[in-house]
Order: C-alpha cells, then structure tokens, then sequence
C-alpha cells in the first residue's frame, strides 16, 4: 500500500481564509496542512503592499507553489474596490460590448497579478434567470447561452494576458436551478437535453481553455434522478460528463463543502467528491480543513479511495502548477498609480452602474 506523504495529501485542498490577515495561527495552519491552494476573502487589506506581503509570506510557509487566489468579477464582487476605483459588473460589461469584458477581465488580472495572485475564481458562466438573479444580480453576463460563451472566452482573454488562471463556474450551470428541495438542495430538473443546448454552451465552449472549472452545490436530476445530490459529489456529473462526455482534462473543483444544503458533513463530502472525480476541495480554515484531511487520509487506508484516482487530481494539480506565476512581494507604487488611473478611466464609462455597486 502506498504511504501518501502529509504534502501530498495536501495539495488536494485549497484553503479558504476567515480573515485574509496574516497571524501566527495561520503559519502554523499552512505548515501543518500544506494545501495546495489559498483563497482569500473579504475584506482585502486596506493597502496593496500589505496584500502583497501577506501573498508572499503565505508563499514562503508552504512546501510547494500554491494556487493563490480570490473571486474577482466585478460588480457586487468587486474585491479590489478598496484599493482600485470599483470596476462594473459582468451584465453591465456584456451590455458595452465584448471589448468592454476583455478590458475588464484585463484590469483584474493586472491587479491581481500585481499584487501577487495567480489564480481568479471567475468567470461566472451561469446564465442569467429570474432564479439565479435573487442569488447573483448582475454578476451573470447573460441570458442567452452564445453571448454568455462569448463573453466568458473574452473574459478569460483578459486574464490569460496576465497570467492568471480562471476558473470557470458553476458547471453544469446554476441558471438551470429552479427550485429548492425541502431539505433546501438548490435542484435543477431541466432534461438533459435542454442543459446540453442551452447551460452548458458556455461550458463546451470555453473548457478547452480553462485550467479550472468549479462544480456546482446544485443538484441536476437529469444526471442524478432517483437521489439528487449536490454536482460536486456526483459521477454522473463530474466523470461522466465533465470529464468522459465533455473530455476536460483541467482541474474539478469542489466548494461549500461544509456549509451547503444536501451535504454530508466535510469529512464524507471530501471522500465523496474525490471519489466524483474532483482534484481539489474548497475548504475553510481551521477544524473543516483538518477534519476533511483527515477523511481523506482514512478512506485512502481503508480503499474506500483509491490511490489511482488521486494520483490522477496530483497530477493534473501538479501539470497546472507548472504554469503558475509566483509572487515577488513588491509592487512599484508608481506602477500601482498607473493601474488605478486606466481602471478609473475605464470605470467612469460605467458611472451610475458602479457607483450603485459600490
């Protein structure tokens, strides 16, 4: 039996920060679990130097080159917005045009990049519906599933030309979801058909050039019908049509793991979405992290998973990293000055908009 080294179990899971401020507790955290990815959320720190020495030392505590990564869209997810003028929303770029999408997923990467990450948990490929509009507003670029594919690729133009790695979400589609379940699991009954000629468009369309797509917490009875259960920990949908149906061959990722409806607790939803066929688990600090690490540990013992489907997530983890810009921990304030002035140029094109986000 292979004996899987604390690293390497590591590397499936992307830590997701309480508060994205360094402490003592952290640095033990990191060098304890040695995930393979680190999510900030909000609020950011104040100022981008402390962004970027906070990236940096993150970098240094950990034994292999991390994902570092933020959700950053714009809009209403506009995390940046307390060190750059606010940037619009994806529905309000889509409606300037497609430059306008390139441009802002162009200035998000170049901020991102510069303050040290290498990894944006966007774009939001879902398409706009009444359903999905109560959850995201304006964060969906449309309704129409071509427009939402073109504005998805110039989206991920934008970042690709500053290095940084997208992450397409929620596959197959949250604009599909239409109800709640009475244990509250977000469900979709769409046939198959229609999810294959209308929310998943984006999807085939873009996937060929998305290192990472993130699985949806929704539940899709065209693919479970007899026991609903949330996408990221069904074979039907991750093996089956991600990756055998749709041939992708970049990173599945897991999210909610511990928080969403129609989950098992964290341990047992890390063992069952490995087991669908994810690569990494988004899982918050702290007792979550340790409990899913060690279910995983377990269940790799026990068989109950097998070392060949996660050598198969380290090595596309590891073929993904290869690509990986790491963080220097410096950033020219003239450089930074730059960037705000063409950001706010580029925000003031969207006045009424932005300054309602904001």
């Amino acid at each position: 039996m292979k004996a899987w080294q604390e690293d390497q179990i590591g590397q499936l899971f992307f830590l997701r920060l309480g508060e994205s401020r360094w402490t003592e507790s952290l640095g033990r955290a990191l060098r304890h679990s040695a995930p393979g990815g680190v999510l900030l959320s909000e609020p950011l720190p104040r100022s981008p130097q402390s962004i970027c020495e906070l990236l940096v030392r993150i970098f240094h505590h950990l034994p292999h080159p991390p994902f570092l990564a933020v959700r950053q869209e714009g809009g209403a997810n506009d995390l940046l917005s307390g060190i750059l003028p606010p940037l619009p929303s994806p529905s309000a770029a889509a409606a300037k045009g497609l430059s306008a999408v390139t441009r802002l997923g162009e200035l998000s990467g170049e901020a991102l990049r510069l303050l040290g990450f290498n990894t944006n948990f966007a774009p939001r490929l879902d398409l706009s519906t009444s359903f999905a509009e109560k959850s995201w507003g304006a964060q969906t670029f449309a309704s129409d599933p071509n427009r939402a594919a073109e504005c998805g690729r110039a989206f991920v133009r934008g970042l690709e030309r500053r290095h940084i790695l997208a992450c397409g979400k929620h596959f197959p589609g949250w604009g599909s979801v239409s109800a709640l379940l009475r244990d509250g699991l977000a469900t979709s009954a769409k046939p198959m058909a229609d999810l294959w000629r209308e929310d998943l468009v984006p999807f085939r369309e873009l996937l060929p050039r998305l290192p990472m797509a993130l699985i949806s917490s929704a539940a899709y009875k065209a693919y479970d019908f007899d026991h609903p259960r949330p996408a990221s920990l069904s074979t039907a949908v991750v093996t089956g049509l991600l990756r055998q149906k749709l041939g992708y061959h970049g990173l599945a990722l897991a999210y909610e793991l511990e928080s969403a409806a129609g989950m098992p607790d964290v341990g047992q939803a890390a063992v069952q979405s490995l087991n669908a066929g994810c690569d990494l688990l988004v899982v918050d600090e702290g007792e979550p992290l340790e409990i899913a690490r060690q279910e995983v540990k377990a269940a790799l013992v026990t068989g109950k998973l097998s070392a060949e489907r996660i050598e198969q997530s380290l090595e596309r983890i590891r073929a993904a990293k290869r690509r990986l810009a790491l963080p220097s921990g410096k950033l020219a304030p003239s450089t930074w000055k730059q960037l705000e002035e063409r950001t706010g140029e580029f925000s003031r094109e969207f006045l009424p908009e932005v300054s309602r986000d904001a």
